[in-house]
């Protein structure tokens, strides 16, 4: 019995945090396209992705090569952030973005 309600626990609470996972925390999001992220599985996937593979990259490296990715990141966000609520540009944004890491 109590696995069973262990079982729906993790269904019911868990599961749907983790389809909701972002690489910031969605309580603070205020920009158009963190709020747009936050209320879409699709772009949150997709954010999971690419934050993983950055900070994956970026604790390989060091020195000036780390410093030119976090640039890099940087410039990147505020081209995501002029997206604005748009889905589909953020979308494309984060494409290729995930692209460009794969290569670096």
């Amino acid at each position: 019995m109590l696995a069973i309600r262990l079982a729906f626990l993790f269904a019911f609470v868990l599961l749907p945090l983790a389809a909701q996972a972002q690489s910031f925390n969605c309580r603070y999001a205020r920009t158009p396209d963190e709020v747009a992220i936050c209320r879409s599985d699709r772009l949150s996937r997709l954010d999971e992705v690419m934050a993983r593979l950055y900070f994956r990259l970026r604790n390989s490296l060091g020195g000036s090569e780390r410093a030119a990715l976090e640039t890099e990141q940087a410039e990147w966000l505020q081209s995501r952030r002029e997206c604005g609520a748009d889905g589909a540009c953020i979308a494309d944004a984060y494409r290729r973005r995930i692209r460009e890491l794969r290569a670096y």
